[in-house]
């Protein structure tokens, strides 16, 4: 394959282009072979194909393998058929039905540092090859267009992803897509030679792309805007040309569909006000949205979508936040008139979608998602637990892993659609568990071990989150020593060498680097970056300053996987001493502390900072068990947990929170042979969430991202329970 791109400089921000070929029907069906950045999606005959690619490293690029279906009668040839400017093969007879195929790929170059994939130039590459391996196609055969319907200069979503969706589409382009001609805002474009990366296989299974009706709205009201109401502008818009962080600054928007959200206010009654209608997708759902929009002439209209997880709380100013979770939740839409089948380009997740009519008239006939999820997320069936409550966790959490492992094992689906890792060495826990095998988590450790040296980070780190783009140099170097466990336990999960193998050149490097930062008594002192043990008090910078013993424990256990990754004995020796000093020093008779600091004559000194999740590391990660410390652990067992009331029992001693924390103490009762503790604090602990929103969280309370990939390994505690019980 060679690739192209339109001809505009190869920096542009949110720049979108389609590619079109009317390729004469196969006799035996063909394959498009694809690669493109950032994001593309594939119509095949007018329909909905394929979206991707899947993401990988700087410099590389995944093929997407769409199939293509094959002719049912005598045709004409597999040959790829010009298309006249502004003709319509099909239309004007030139060619049946069933003889000519028409593949239409959209194309969106963000080209702003994100979380969710490298920043690269803009590029398209593709060829249409037979069963026998025949190329019938390639990418100078794919007419070249200019999305002019894409609103370009518009604010970031969130932080960590591209641009909010805004469009102008004057007339339907499904006609075009199937071979017809051009709508208004679309321009045949010029192209020019672009560096093609190189190839790598999917991995991941392709999502299956079928519509989810949403039914007809739970809510009608009426609303009115109010101009003098704001849009939070959050880091996404404040930080735009700082510490390499790109974007359009506001004074240069196009649009803002942020505002318009934000001046939205329900009425509850209509007194002469536009109409407003909320719909409930059941569970939160992450996908595309598709709508049906019959907009009236002359004028047309200009319809509004906000979404989010929750529906807002009673008395607030309109029954959907698109804000709560430090995104813009929002996409828009200027139609002229008739009927619009419209599909957000990117995925997004909700449980509540409410469409507003701004401007003009329409009528919404049809919304729903379409799901884009992990379609082996149903693989492997799970026995019933027996417990209705335990059932609908595991229904939560299957849920919460098909839609977070989709070509990465990912943070949330919403936020984000980050790599993380430390999430990840949860996450694939529940893959093995729901697909019988670890494909998307191959994908992911495979991104790291091709990842190159980012100039952002200090030589010999990993990235906290890949593949993405650190504008500020942020880096967690315990999210390291995460990734050591995560590869040591995949390897022992699949027997994957060749993972395993493409990773090892890392490993030496990364101890390298914590290897400067270990004091007299072996111990990792005064890290730089982001040392990141929990979100609870135990992450607070008084906690984590010096010595910080939870990391410490972490990375005891981290030079043990290398020992065994590498064939290193000495490791292992080194890691049961860093384990032991930390165990010692921490200790203060009663609690493991966070935290030591060395006094002027160069003795350590603990801060007298314990914490629950202090606690949960020392006896995860070996530096106490409860034969050692049975008071300890007995009061840990007894009285702390995600039911304690911190400000009555021990509230000298922070709470923990979901991550890590509530799960190093679930598998901690577990190993413990306390299979129906686990199962109980389980049930207190995720069935609040299942109920609400029908995905598991990232923290206790419904903030921030409520679909978080690690969060469904609760699956793999709840089984793991069962069968302890069941034994």
């Amino acid at each position: 394959m060679n690739a192209i791109w339109i001809d505009l400089p190869a920096d542009a921000m949110n720049v979108a282009a389609a590619f079109r070929l009317v390729l004469g029907r196969p006799a035996g069906g063909a394959t498009l072979r694809l690669a493109a950045a950032d994001f593309c999606r594939v119509w095949v005959d007018g329909r909905l194909a394929a979206h991707g690619p899947a993401r990988t490293a700087h410099g590389y690029a995944r093929v997407e393998e769409v199939p293509l279906p094959p002719r049912t009668g005598d045709s004409s040839g597999e040959a790829a058929l010009p298309v006249a400017e502004g003709g319509d093969l099909k239309a004007e007879g030139r060619l049946h039905e069933n003889d000519a195929l028409v593949v239409f790929v959209e194309v969106l170059s963000a080209h702003v540092p994100c979380f969710d994939g490298v920043e690269q130039d803009a590029f398209f590459a593709a060829e249409v090859v037979a069963p026998d391996g025949r190329v019938l196609a390639g990418t100078d055969d794919f007419e070249a267009w200019l999305d002019g319907t894409l609103v370009r200069r518009v604010r970031r979503f969130s932080y960590q992803r591209g641009f909010v969706e805004s469009r102008r589409i004057a007339a339907a382009p499904e006609a075009f897509r199937r071979g017809g001609p051009a709508p208004e805002g679309w321009a045949r474009a010029a192209t020019v030679p672009r560096p093609l990366p190189r190839l790598l296989p999917r991995r991941a299974p392709r999502p299956v792309l079928d519509f989810l009706d949403a039914g007809a709205p739970v809510a009608r009201g009426a609303f009115s805007a109010d101009a003098s109401v704001a849009a939070p502008m959050g880091r996404e818009v404040t930080l735009v040309g700082t510490q390499g962080f790109k974007g359009y600054p506001p004074a240069e928007w196009e649009d803002d569909p942020a505002a318009d959200a934000a001046r939205l206010a329900s009425h509850a009654e209509n007194a002469g006000f536009a109409e407003y209608s909320l719909y409930d997708l059941r569970r939160t759902r992450t996908g595309f949205f598709s709508l049906r929009v019959r907009a009236e002439a002359p004028e047309g209209a200009t319809v509004l979508l906000l979404f989010d997880e929750l529906r807002a709380p009673d008395g607030a100013r309109f029954p959907v936040d698109p804000f709560r979770n430090a995104c813009s939740n929002v996409a828009k839409w200027r139609l002229g008139p008739g009927v619009h089948d419209l599909l957000s380009f990117h995925p997004n997740s909700a449980r509540f979608v409410a469409v507003a009519v701004l401007e003009g008239r329409a009528a919404v006939e049809r919304l729903g998602v379409v799901p884009y999820e992990n379609p082996d997320a149903a693989r492997v069936p799970l026995p019933p637990t027996g417990d209705a409550a335990l059932d609908a966790i595991v229904d939560a959490a299957r849920a919460t892993f098909a839609q977070n492992a989709v070509d990465l094992l990912t943070d949330c689906p919403s936020r984000e659609r980050a790599g993380w890792l430390c999430d990840a060495f949860f996450t694939g826990r529940a893959e093995a568990l729901f697909t019988g095998r670890n494909d998307v988590e191959r994908a992911f450790l495979e991104n790291y071990a091709l990842a190159p040296s980012l100039a952002s980070l200090p030589g010999g780190m990993l990235p906290m989150c890949y593949p993405a783009e650190h504008a500020a140099g942020t880096y967690i170097p315990n999210w390291a020593l995460w990734w050591l466990l995560e590869l040591d336990a995949y390897r022992a999960r699949t027997g994957d060498e060749e993972t395993v193998a493409a990773s090892r050149p890392k490993i030496g490097p990364l101890l390298a680097w914590f290897d400067r930062y270990a004091g007299p008594e072996g111990l990792l002192e005064d890290l730089p970056g982001w040392v990141f043990v929990e979100w609870s008090a135990c992450n607070d910078p008084d906690h984590v300053r010096g010595v910080n013993f939870p990391t410490n424990f972490l990375w005891a256990a981290a030079l043990e996987a290398a020992a065994r990754l590498l064939g290193r004995p000495d490791l292992a020796a080194r890691g049961a001493s860093v384990r032991a000093a930390a165990a010692r020093l921490a200790w203060d008779g009663e609690w493991f502390d966070d935290n030591a600091l060395r006094g002027g004559d160069g003795a350590l000194r603990r801060a007298g900072h314990p914490t629950e999740t202090g606690q949960y590391y020392a006896f995860y990660f070996g530096a106490a068990d409860p034969a050692a410390r049975p008071a300890l652990w007995e009061r840990l067992c007894a009285e702390f947990g995600p039911s304690r009331d911190a400000a009555r029992t021990w509230p000298g001693i922070p709470p923990s929170n979901a991550i890590v924390g509530a799960y190093l103490r679930l598998e901690l009762l577990l190993r413990d042979g306390r299979a129906e503790q686990c199962l109980r604090e389980c049930r207190g602990f995720f069935a609040p969430m299942a109920r609400l929103t029908g995905t598991l969280w990232e923290n206790l309370s419904p903030e921030a991202s409520l679909d978080h990939g690690f969060a469904s390994s609760a699956a793999w505690l709840i089984r793991r329970a069962c069968d302890a019980t069941a034994g």
